[in-house]
Formats: C-alpha cells, sequence, structure tokens
C-alpha cells in the first residue's frame, strides 16, 4: 500500500511538473519578449465615462492625417452603443458615440479614409438579430466624420434591414463602395450626387450554424479599389475556392479577375469551411497585400495581370485578419482564430522572409492593427474591456524616403515607405 502511494505521488508531482513545463514553454514560444510591447492601455472610461464596460470591443483602426489613429467599437455583454475613438499611441481619447447619432446601431463594422480627411464609416447589427425573423431593425447607415470640423454627416440606410459588412471609397468618382450583410448586395454610393446605385447581390449566402453561433459565409469582407477606381472583392464558391472579382467605374455588373485565392487543398469538403480575403492594403508597386480567412495565407494580388502570388504562413493557424506597415518598412500581421489569441506576425517585403513574433498574452484577443505616427504597430482588442498594446521595435528603422532609392529584394521589392 505504500508502495502505491508513494508510486500515485510521485506520478501526481510529475505531472504537474510536466504541466508548469509545458505552461512556461509556450510562454518562451508565444510571448512577444524583450520588452517588445511598451505598454498597454485601456479604451473604455469606467461606468461614469463615455466608453462603458462592453462598448469598447474595437472593430477597426485608421491613421488619419491630423497624427491620430482613429478607432471604432461595438457593442458587446448586453451593452447597446458603439463609438469612435481616437489614440497617439499614448492615450486613448473619446471621440463620439455613435449610436446617439444613429439610434439602434450597436456596431461600426467598417472604416475608410474619405474625402479631405474625413472618415468613412458603416454600421450593422449581430448575426441573432438578423436570423430572428421578426426583427425589426432598420438596416446599417453610412456615415462621414470630420476630425477638424467634428462634423458628422449620417448618408443613411443603405438596404432596408441589412447591415454593411465593409466600406471603401473612390475619391476619384466621389463614391463609397459597400457590400451589405447578410444579403451580399453591392452598392456604390455617390456623396456628390447624394445617390445610391445598387449592383445586385454578388454571392447568394449561406447559413451555418458553428458551435452555437449562426452567421452567413460567402459575403465579401473587404474591398480595395486601385487608382483608377476599380473595385475588388473575394467571394468564396463551393468546389471552386475564393475568387476574385471587379467592377470598373462605370460598369453594370462585376466580372471575374480570372484570380483565384491560394487555398489548402482538401479542405473544400468541410461544411464550414469559406476560404477569402479577410484583410488586404496597398503596395508600394499598386498590388494589394492579402490575407486569407481559414488558411491564413498571405498573398499579393496583381491587379493589373489578375494574377496571386502566395507567400504562404509563418504559423498554424489561421485567419489573417489585419495588415498594417510598421515605421521600419515591413509587413506587419494580425491572425489567429476567431475568439481566441491573437499572434502577431511579420513579412520583410524586401527579403522574402515571414516570422511569428509571438502574442502580448496568452488570453488577449485582437480585431485589428494599425501603425500609429512614429511606425510603432498598435494591436488592439475586441473584449468587454479593450485594451490597446503598443509593439516598439516597429517603429525603430524608419526608412521614410530610402526606400525610394532602393533596389527590390528577393521579396519582389523595397520596403514600404
Amino acid at each position: 500500500m505504500k508502495y502505491r502511494n508513494c508510486t500515485f505521488a510521485l506520478l501526481t508531482v510529475l505531472s504537474v511538473l510536466a504541466l508548469v513545463a509545458g505552461i512556461e514553454a509556450q510562454g518562451r514560444a508565444g510571448d512577444i519578449g524583450d520588452g517588445a510591447m511598451l505598454r498597454h492601455y485601456l479604451i473604455s472610461n469606467g461606468p461614469k465615462g463615455p466608453i462603458h464596460g462592453g462598448e469598447s470591443a474595437v472593430t477597426d483602426m485608421i491613421l488619419m492625417d491630423d497624427g491620430w489613429v482613429y478607432g471604432s467599437t461595438e457593442a458587446t455583454w448586453g451593452e447597446k452603443s458603439c463609438h469612435l475613438f481616437r489614440t497617439d499611441g499614448e492615450v486613448s481619447e473619446h471621440v463620439i458615440t455613435v449610436t446617439d447619432k444613429l439610434p439602434g446601431q450597436p456596431k461600426v463594422s467598417d472604416m475608410a479614409p474619405g474625402p479631405g480627411g474625413e472618415l468613412v464609416g458603416a454600421t450593422t447589427t449581430y448575426n441573432e438579430v438578423f436570423d430572428d425573423a421578426k426583427n425589426t431593425y432598420e438596416g446599417g447607415h453610412l456615415f462621414s466624420y470630420n476630425p477638424a470640423t467634428k462634423a458628422f454627416v449620417d448618408y443613411g440606410v443603405i438596404q432596408k434591414g441589412q447591415g454593411i459588412n465593409c466600406v471603401a471609397v473612390d475619391s476619384l468618382h466621389s463614391r463609397v463602395y459597400c457590400v451589405t450583410y447578410p444579403d451580399a448586395h453591392l452598392f456604390a454610393y455617390d456623396y456628390a450626387k447624394k445617390t445610391t446605385k445598387d449592383y445586385g447581390q454578388v454571392k447568394e449566402p449561406w447559413r451555418v450554424k458553428d458551435l452555437g453561433r449562426v452567421s452567413w459565409r460567402g459575403v465579401p469582407k473587404v474591398l480595395m479599389i486601385d487608382d483608377a477606381g476599380t473595385v475588388y472583392y473575394s467571394t468564396y464558391i463551393k468546389d471552386k475556392g475564393g475568387r476574385i472579382f471587379r467592377l470598373a467605374f462605370g460598369d453594370e455588373k462585376p466580372v471575374f479577375t480570372g484570380a483565384v485565392v491560394p487555398t489548402q487543398q482538401g479542405m473544400d469538403d468541410d461544411p464550414l469551411y469559406e476560404n477569402t480575403i479577410v484583410s488586404a492594403i496597398k503596395a508600394v508597386d499598386g498590388g494589394f497585400w492579402c490575407g486569407t480567412s481559414v488558411d491564413g495565407f498571405l498573398f499579393k494580388f496583381h491587379p493589373s495581370t489578375s494574377t496571386c502570388i502566395n507567400k504562404g504562413k509563418a504559423f498554424q493557424y489561421w485567419n489573417l485578419r489585419s495588415l498594417a506597415y510598421g515605421g521600419d518598412g515591413r509587413l506587419y500581421m494580425l491572425g489567429g482564430r476567431d475568439y481566441d489569441n491573437s499572434w502577431l506576425l511579420c513579412y520583410d517585403t524586401m527579403t522574402g522572409s515571414i516570422e511569428c513574433l509571438g502574442w502580448p498574452t496568452h488570453t488577449t484577443q485582437m480585431g485589428v492593427i494599425c501603425r500609429d505616427k512614429e511606425g510603432k504597430i498598435l494591436m488592439a482588442e475586441n473584449l468587454r474591456n479593450s485594451y490597446i498594446w503598443v509593439y516598439g521595435p516597429s517603429g525603430r528603422l524608419g526608412l521614410k524616403g530610402e526606400a525610394i532609392i532602393q533596389k527590390a529584394g528577393p521579396g519582389g521589392e523595397v520596403r514600404q515607405p
């Protein structure tokens, strides 16, 4: 009996030691170390402030001409209000309560730089609302906010009963493009003429239920616009993969470009599978760096030739949900599964190297990253009480101006200024 007790005790101690060693190993492998995270600070202001807990989950961030990074939020945990805020990498300041201007809108879904230094945004609601046949949701709004004059302009509901998934601005032709959710209609709002045009349903979405959560697949998640005002988007077609379409200015219907989103083979039999573009940022040569959803590939899309060049992936997870250039000219990426810890990755567009930098903490869920005026990468959480984490090394090697005289490296281009 004593022998058995001793054996049991020994095995218990060894198990605990193995668990601790595993956790420590995971921490060493996962945490961003060496003082790279300079600071983190709250977005919410507490129960007496303008942004309450449950109203600070960040949905987007954009660096504007005034040097501030402007962000948007959604309401969670039973709250009902969404906001715009701004940050300089040191503190966060409340800008405006969007729900006060647009009652019944709990989420700013996407933002884009607009004309004259304005910020253009869109609103939506939750999948549970869309799944309720008796819901009374009026529909998502387009709006603009001018940081200089503090003027807020409501462009109105785009499609009755539908939210807005993504937006992009064509300043050349005075248009705001957007895709509604879950109906997946492509719209163009002419902010000079105050007119709206519906280009029809770009993809019939399908309803799925995963771990009790309802959503609709196939709806474009990001819009890209080139210098000529042509808008591009991707959607997923069963057994054919993610495909990239375009709508040139003056066209009446989007057309398939011939470009296919890089896809991991053998996954198409999964009913939940949907590989599409979830993030994009313009490259120095006029192309677009894109991140994919399920597979988590980084690839470059060249609109002029309708080709995609897959750069691969730096980690085993998926969903490259956000991209941003650092002050060092490298491309930073936010990856990780929904409702799970998020990883910061880095791709050197000059050398072609890609690496996984780690996570701020093992419990951090991020929604978006953005560069601040000094080139540091800001990582924003999408939790009840969300923090912004500041990654410092990206701002140490500012190459603005130097990239013009550099030669392209093995990665295919100079570092982005």
